[in-house]
């Protein structure tokens, strides 16, 4: 461990990052800065190890550290994942002589280091110091008590995968909007500490997300807050649970869908048929052919599972005839879209397919709107519309640089524009009185509004790649918004 230069400016500067130790009194901080270093670490170090000595105590001010400990048989258990500012181990630094576990750097990390004898004595004399240990020992004893109950006591392993994520939020996860949490450990470890396998932790991971309480982008996952909020019928004010199912229980496949379930299946045909034309757009633009490729591949995935599943239920004639629609308008914007080859020429073509799969898609959610029984299923189709302008505005965008695109992108996003608002509008017109529902519109309008930003022309975005890239990045954070949104509605259509 490498001591950083000026170690103790550095520590005073850094202080402030740690919700233990910031904004105590100067003379608290003045004996805490006589009595540390600030050290840094390399990939898989060794802070302490079972057995040895508790002469220093750490505090992690930056990067990814894993706790663990030796059961019998000379098998690890993996006790905590630690990627927030904290104070390490706290039950053995202040009540213990010797370590009784290994911490591991995962990767680099900043490293506060104390000495233990210090600590305890300026814990003993400064209250609000004092205060805040008790207070971090209860959350401990808590989380522990709830652990042993998970384990035993009937609790799902979504559910345990959701406490997990929310517990890396920490005190972030507000009413509306999203938190992003960025998983360092690998999959294997995080599935260690939660205690299933990682195929399993894969398994919650879809289920969340098909859910809309998260949103998976690599190893970044955006908390999506409104969700988290029951709003079903007779559990309003309740958080979301997944209840562990009994073993008796034989899961089939859902012939017949709930109308506003049925509305968001069709409409996300919907805004994949432009979500794919955007991939496309990207790629000719000049990003990243393999990144763009493989999210082609991902999307065209992804349409026709939509369409399977689709194929799978029991349909009404008028229901039945869209899809045959929809299914025979797919054929041929596919081929447009694996051609490997992909040229500013073929935009043309491309758009017209993209605008006559939309036209079939939008036509199947119509009918399957005029078929629901459910009054409520309409506002599912103007969320469900939303999310599907966030995307085609993000096309229109694309294409408008290309001949024979132009006239039509630029008249085309003034009414989706239009459109968009006014939706919007009436959604926030039927919010059920529910604060979470109205908040969450209030997102979705501050995020058009910087998409919109986004899409202006600026001189600080002069290349074409460079505001593609912007254009994309807030068209995800709206889409993000938006179909959460799209969630809520359906079910409040239940």
């Amino acid at each position: 461990m490498a001591a950083y230069k000026e170690s103790r400016r550095c520590s005073r500067e850094l202080l402030s990052d740690i919700p233990l130790l910031s904004g105590l009194a100067e003379p608290v901080i003045a004996e805490l800065l006589a009595a540390s270093r600030v050290v840094s670490l390399k990939a898989h170090e060794y802070l302490f190890n079972i057995d040895g000595p508790v002469k220093e105590a750490f505090i992690l001010i930056r990067g990814t550290l894993r706790r663990t400990t030796r059961l019998a048989g000379e098998a690890v258990k993996t006790l905590e994942l630690i990627q927030s500012p904290q104070l390490l181990a706290p039950g053995e630094v202040l009540g213990a002589e010797r370590y009784l576990s290994d911490c591991e750097s995962l990767g680099p990390c900043i490293v506060l280091v104390v000495d233990t004898w210090r600590l305890r004595a300026i814990i003993r004399q400064d209250l609000t110091l004092s205060s805040r240990v008790i207070q971090l020992l209860a959350q401990r004893l808590r989380a522990t008590e709830c652990d042993v109950t998970s384990y035993h006591y009937g609790l799902s392993a979504t559910q345990r995968v959701l406490d997990y994520l929310l517990g890396q939020a920490g005190e972030a996860v507000k009413s509306a909007g999203e938190t992003p949490v960025t998983l360092q450990p690998s999959k294997k470890m995080i599935a260690a500490r939660i205690g299933i396998t990682p195929e399993s932790f894969s398994r919650c991971l879809r289920e969340l997300t098909d859910c809309g309480l998260i949103v998976v982008d690599g190893r970044t996952l955006y908390i999506q807050n409104a969700a988290l909020l029951d709003i079903e019928p007779g559990t309003l004010g309740q958080r979301i649970s997944f209840s562990r199912r009994a073993r008796a229980e034989i899961i089939r496949p859902r012939k017949r869908l709930s109308a506003g379930a049925l509305v968001n299946l069709c409409g996300r045909l919907r805004f994949l048929s432009q979500r794919l034309a955007v991939a496309w757009g990207l790629l000719c633009t000049g990003l990243p052919p393999a990144k763009y490729l493989v999210r082609l591949r991902q999307l065209g995935s992804e349409f026709e599972r939509v369409l399977k599943r689709l194929e799978g239920l029991t349909l009404e004639a008028p229901l039945a005839e869209r899809l045959a629609g929809v299914e025979d308008a797919w054929p041929a914007y596919q081929a447009l879209l694996a051609d490997p080859d992909a040229t500013p020429a073929k935009a043309p073509a491309l758009l017209r397919h993209s605008e006559v799969l939309l036209a079939a898609t939008e036509q199947l959610t119509r009918t399957a709107v005029e078929s629901a029984d459910n009054p409520e299923a309409r506002y599912v189709n103007l969320a469900g519309r939303n999310r599907m302008i966030s995307q085609r505005m993000g096309k229109l965008f694309l294409f408008s640089d290309w001949p024979d695109c132009d006239q039509t992108a630029a008249r085309t996003m003034d009414d989706s524009q239009a459109e968009f608002e006014a939706n919007l509008d009436a959604l926030r017109g039927n919010s059920h009185g529910i604060a979470e529902v109205a908040l969450q519109l209030d997102e979705v309008a501050a995020q058009w509004r910087t998409f919109l930003a986004a899409l202006a022309p600026d001189l600080s975005r002069t290349r074409r790649t460079h505001h593609a890239r912007v254009v994309f990045t807030e068209g995800e954070r709206l889409l993000r918004h938006v179909d959460t949104t799209v969630k809520l509605y359906e079910r409040l259509s239940k």
